[in-house]
């Protein structure tokens, strides 16, 4: 099938979850398709090589007013300030609205089927005959409702109201899907209490080549790692509460602790944690798998957000030890004790990261369980197959909405 794929900005270079998920699943996609994607795109994106490193897929770029992480631009502040007038999200006149022209001018007939990524994107004006199929990476209503119930008061009233925009153009976008893809059966059971889209767990995952098995005494002793964008708020709010709230705790039971913080692009507010006893910023890598390499355990005090961590997932199959909140382990098939240890209050979870530094044996244990959950459930491999399957029963002429 001819397979246009729709994404809010360019996977290149591959820095965030979002990117990641979508780089996969096109990969996936053109093993059996013919793939095209549409994508906003940054200026100083190296378009020639990126067109070098997508094929077969073929891109068509539209030039991108601001890219998530950046100061506030003029352009997102018309676009904030249109949604306050209109039906529509913010969201939905950042991401999806510039792309509508090009969607228009493509007609009806060049494609036989269209995935967009995330939610809102599937309000664009695609033909109702062609075949509509959306990755919703979270319920991005989900995710905000939970950054306001943590943000400043004085940007708490814009996110009650952006969330409650979002949701509508979200539950709009999953009725007018033929598929929806969800990341985790929380998700999917969301998305079908309001829909008649057939929907389908495609879940994030890793490559496992890349994240090979570590034994926990290659480790660096009392080596505490947090991974993760810091253009992503949830992880920026997350990581100031455990340094803040949590890590005094550990440091004072343990003083030769370290706390090394790994990510894209991490703000003032994150390299000012530095400051704190212990804490070492180093943020933008080429690659975490070292850093993962040296870490006794890894923290995952997320506190706001939705979807599944792609973070998580490439500790677990490293074989590290992982204590994470729950939300932070939301739609990953995990068991505490088993897998990882969960921990939601400053003091379970400095004593759970504790517990762990202290026993090679338990670390070993968790590792060895989060290794296999992750072969069995979460190599893109499996995850690749799993997106297959839904275009083979479109291709069948079985799936169409409401069937």
């Amino acid at each position: 099938m001819r397979v246009l794929v729709v994404s809010p900005l360019l996977p290149y270079p591959v820095r965030t979850g979002g990117a990641l998920r979508i780089w996969q699943l096109l990969r996936a996609l053109a093993l059996e398709h013919d793939v095209t994607l549409l994508a906003s795109t940054p200026p100083d994106v190296p378009w020639e090589e990126a067109s070098e490193v997508f094929a077969p897929v073929r891109l068509l770029r539209v030039p991108s007013a601001w890219t998530p992480g950046e100061g506030p631009t003029l352009a997102k502040r018309v676009r904030q300030l249109r949604s306050l007038f209109s039906r529509r999200s913010a969201f939905y006149w950042t991401f999806a609205w510039p792309l509508a022209p090009v969607v228009r001018k493509l007609g009806e007939h060049a494609f036989d089927v269209v995935q967009v990524e995330y939610g809102p994107l599937g309000l664009l004006p695609f033909s109702p005959e062609m075949p509509l199929v959306l990755d919703a990476h979270n319920v991005e209503y989900r995710a905000l409702e939970r950054i306001a119930g943590q943000a400043p008061v004085w940007r708490r009233l814009w996110l009650h109201l952006e969330t409650a925009r979002v949701r509508r153009d979200e539950r709009a976008a999953w009725q007018r899907a033929t598929w929806c893809l969800a990341t985790s059966r929380v998700d999917a059971h969301e998305i079908a209490a309001v829909s008649e889209a057939r929907v389908a767990i495609v879940p994030n995952g890793v490559e496992l080549d890349r994240y090979p098995l570590q034994p926990p005494e290659l480790a660096e002793p009392d080596h505490v790692l947090f991974v993760g964008s810091f253009r992503y708020w949830p992880n920026v709010d997350g990581i100031r509460w455990f340094t803040e709230q949590v890590w005094p705790r550990i440091v004072r039971c343990r003083p030769t602790a370290r706390l090394t913080l790994v990510g894209f692009d991490p703000p003032a507010e994150v390299r000012r944690l530095q400051r704190i006893p212990g804490v070492v910023v180093v943020g933008t890598v080429p690659d975490v798998w070292p850093w993962l390499a040296r870490a006794s355990v890894v923290v995952v005090p997320l506190r706001a957000g939705s979807g599944t961590r792609l973070k998580l997932l490439e500790a677990l199959a490293a074989g590290k030890a992982v204590v994470s909140t729950r939300l932070g382990a939301e739609g990953v098939e995990c068991e505490h004790g088993r897998h990882l240890l969960l921990a939601e209050e400053p003091q379970a979870f400095a004593e759970s990261v504790l517990s762990l530094l202290a026993s090679p044996e338990q670390r070993r244990a968790l590792g060895r369980a989060g290794r296999q959950l992750v072969e069995e459930e979460y190599a893109w491999e499996r995850i690749a197959e799993k997106l297959l399957a839904v275009y083979r029963r479109l291709t069948s002429g079985y799936g169409g909405c409401g069937t």
